[in-house]
C-alpha cells in the first residue's frame, strides 16, 4: 500500500511540475480544442527598463556621455535621469510610456549644435547629438570615440557601430546617437498563461547587406516559473537561399551548439531581402552563465546556403547578460525548471 501511495504522489508531482512549464503551442491547442477563441492579432506589449527593477527602488543609476573633450556636451543630462512636471524640456513625440524630446541648443561652445533626448517611463535611455554634416568634425568625433570605445563594432553604409558593457553608439551624417545598455527598455510580451521579456538592445548586427537580431529572454509563467530562451532572425539579399538550421556560440573554452528551426521567412526591403525567424530556442542559465563570462563570444549561424560568422558585440551581449541577471534574481525553484524542456 505504502509503495502504491509514494507512486501516486511521484506522478502527481511530476504532472504538476510539468504542468507549471506550459509551451505556447500546447496552449494555443488547448484554447483550440476547447473552444475558446485564440488570439491572432499582435500580442499585448509594454516596454520598461528591466535590470532597474532588480535594485532598490529609491536608488538609481547615474550614466554620462562618454567623454568627448567637448565643452557642451558637458551640459547634457545623464542617463538614468527622470524627467518630472517642472522640467523644461519640452516633448516632441510621446508614444504610450516612450517620448522624445525637441532639439535643445548648447550654450558652451561645441562641434554639435544641438541635443535631444529619448524617455522611457521619463526616464534618459537615449542621447542623440546634432552636428554640422562635415568631414573634419566627423573625424574629430571618430577620433573621441576611439579613445573610450578602442575600435568600432562594424561600419555598414554611411552607420559606425561603436558599444561596450555600458554604452551603444551610432554615428551617421550629421548625428550621433547614444543608448544606455543598463536603462534601454526591455520589451515584455503577453500570451496566454506566458510573457516573455526581451532585451533586443538598439541595433542588429549589419556586414555586407547581411543582417542577424539576436535577442535573449526569459518565458515566465503566472506561477512564477522562469525559463530562458532566443530568438534570432537572420536576413540577406534575395538569391542567396540560406535556411538556416544550427548555432553555435563560440566561447572561450567551450562551443555551444543549438539547432534552428525556421518558423517564418518573409520578403522584406521592397523584395530585395529575405528574413528567417526562429522565434523560440531554450537554453539552460548555465550556458547564459558561461556566455555571460567569456571574454569573447563568436556567433556562427549555419544554414543550407552555407555560414555567416561574427563576433558577438557589446550591445548584444548586454541581451545574454540581462536575461542571466532576470533568472538568477527571480527564479523560484531551479531545478524544476529543468523538466519538461
Amino acid at each position: 500500500m505504502r509503495y502504491y501511495i509514494v507512486t501516486m504522489l511521484l506522478w502527481v508531482g511530476a504532472v504538476q511540475a510539468f504542468a507549471q512549464q506550459p509551451r505556447l503551442k500546447q496552449v494555443d491547442e488547448y484554447l483550440a480544442a476547447t473552444g475558446q477563441p485564440v488570439e491572432v492579432g499582435k500580442p499585448l506589449e509594454k516596454e520598461y527598463c528591466l535590470l532597474s527593477t532588480l535594485y532598490k527602488r529609491d536608488k538609481s543609476l547615474m550614466l554620462n556621455l562618454p567623454n568627448l573633450e567637448d565643452y557642451g556636451t558637458r551640459e547634457v543630462i545623464p542617463f538614468g535621469f527622470k524627467l518630472n512636471q517642472t522640467s523644461e524640456l519640452e516633448l516632441a513625440r510621446q508614444e504610450g510610456n516612450k517620448a522624445e524630446s525637441t532639439v535643445r541648443s548648447f550654450y558652451s561652445q561645441s562641434m554639435f549644435s544641438g541635443v535631444s533626448y529619448q524617455f522611457c517611463d521619463s526616464v534618459v535611455y537615449g542621447i542623440t547629438l546634432y552636428y554640422d554634416d562635415q568631414e573634419g568634425v566627423k573625424q574629430n568625433i571618430h577620433k573621441n570615440l576611439l579613445k573610450h570605445f578602442k575600435q568600432a563594432d562594424y561600419m555598414q553604409g554611411e552607420a559606425t557601430i561603436y558599444s561596450d558593457p555600458d554604452y551603444a553608439v551610432k554615428v551617421l551624417p550629421g548625428k550621433v546617437e547614444f543608448y544606455s545598455l543598463f536603462h534601454f527598455p526591455t520589451v515584455e510580451t503577453f500570451y496566454p498563461g506566458v510573457s516573455h521579456k526581451i532585451w533586443y538592445g538598439p541595433y542588429n548586427y549589419e556586414v555586407d547587406g547581411a543582417s542577424v537580431m539576436l535577442a535573449f529572454y526569459n518565458q515566465e509563467s503566472k506561477e512564477n516559473n522562469i525559463q530562458s530562451a532566443f530568438k534570432v532572425s537572420y536576413k540577406y539579399p534575395v538569391g542567396k537561399p540560406f535556411k538556416m538550421n544550427l548555432i553555435r556560440f563560440i566561447l572561450d573554452d567551450e562551443t555551444i551548439e543549438l539547432p534552428l528551426e525556421v518558423e517564418y521567412t518573409d520578403v522584406v526591403d521592397g523584395g530585395k531581402s529575405i528574413e528567417e525567424r526562429d522565434t523560440r530556442t531554450f537554453l539552460f542559465p548555465e550556458v547564459l552563465k558561461a556566455m555571460d563570462r567569456s571574454a569573447e563570444v563568436g556567433v556562427e549561424l549555419v544554414g543550407e546556403g552555407g555560414r555567416f560568422l561574427y563576433k558577438m558585440p557589446a550591445f548584444q551581449r548586454a541581451s545574454v547578460h540581462t536575461a542571466y541577471e532576470y533568472f538568477r534574481w527571480n527564479v523560484t525553484n531551479p531545478m524544476a525548471k529543468y523538466r519538461a524542456w
